[in-house]
């Protein structure tokens, strides 16, 4: 059973929190999952940022609609194709003028930047990079990609003002995935040097669409990347937040496992408390 409505703080206003997002939000494979507001096609897990948030903020009510491969189409019309076949609601659905909190973590299904990254992966160091003759700090079509979901996220995050009038809305970006040095691991994960420059150039591209798009929606934006620079998918388990080849504990390949979400959910709370009381 998930966290629905938790019980309120003694001498607190009712405060009613709503998460929206794609897997990296939701934590396919962390065990257990909650179907209280999603299929199991969703893979959301009761340890996921929002969850752990929710057990912090003490919400009067919690929804939870994130979904893994969710899309920003996803916030206004039914997510088909999940893995068993399941139909994820239109996560706008759980929005109505009641809702005091909104947190946002989404857009990276939208660039495809996982599949920009495993088109990378090169077992034969001698193959031709994926990244060949693209300077990683230019424009380029990766980045006109970024540039139609800036404009489709602003005109998500204006339809949440409109659908939670009084909410405040927080878009979280995405942790750190890939070193923030640029510096790759091959073979541990199997990305050449060149490319391994590109990709992180382009994840934190990403990163700043999103920061770009918060502040032209009207949001605020939460930086979970900055505190986890040194526990990306290169690092040994131990240290990893972001799956690399070891799946320990059990969580989705090149996504968060438990100790990202135990690590950025402090800092997304702390983020509503400030908008909060800035109120």
């Amino acid at each position: 059973m998930g966290l629905v409505q938790p019980s309120a703080q003694a001498g607190s206003p009712p405060l009613t929190y709503v998460a929206l997002g794609d897997s990296y939000t939701s934590g396919p494979l962390v065990l257990p999952h909650d179907t209280t507001n999603v299929p199991q096609d969703c893979g959301q897990s009761t340890r996921n940022y929002p969850h752990l948030v929710a057990l912090a903020l003490q919400p009067t009510v919690f929804r939870d609609v994130s979904c893994g491969s969710a899309t920003i189409d996803d916030f206004t019309e039914p997510q088909t194709g999940l893995p068993l076949g399941n139909t994820n609601a239109p996560q706008f659905n759980a929005l109505d003028s009641s809702v005091d909190v909104v947190t946002v973590g989404i857009g990276g299904n939208d660039v495809g930047f996982v599949g920009l990254a495993l088109g990378c992966i090169r077992v034969n160091p001698n193959d031709t990079p994926c990244s060949a003759g693209k300077d990683p700090n230019a424009h380029d079509d990766f980045s006109d990609k970024l540039d139609e979901v800036h404009v489709k996220l602003v005109a998500a995050l204006d339809q949440i003002h409109t659908l939670a009038p009084h909410a405040k809305v927080l878009v979280v970006s995405y942790p750190t995935a890939l070193p923030d040095n640029g510096v790759a691991c091959w073979p541990y994960v199997p990305i050449e040097q060149v490319d391994m420059t590109y990709l992180v150039a382009k994840f934190k591209e990403m990163n700043a669409m999103l920061a770009a798009a918060a502040a032209d929606g009207d949001a605020t934006y939460v930086d979970i990347y900055t505190p986890s620079i040194g526990h990306d998918a290169c690092m040994p388990p131990v240290l990893a937040w972001i799956n690399g080849p070891v799946l320990v504990p059990l969580s989705y390949p090149a996504h968060p496992k438990d100790l990202s979400f135990l690590n950025s959910a402090p800092v997304v709370t702390n983020a509503i408390r400030t908008a909060l009381a800035a109120a």
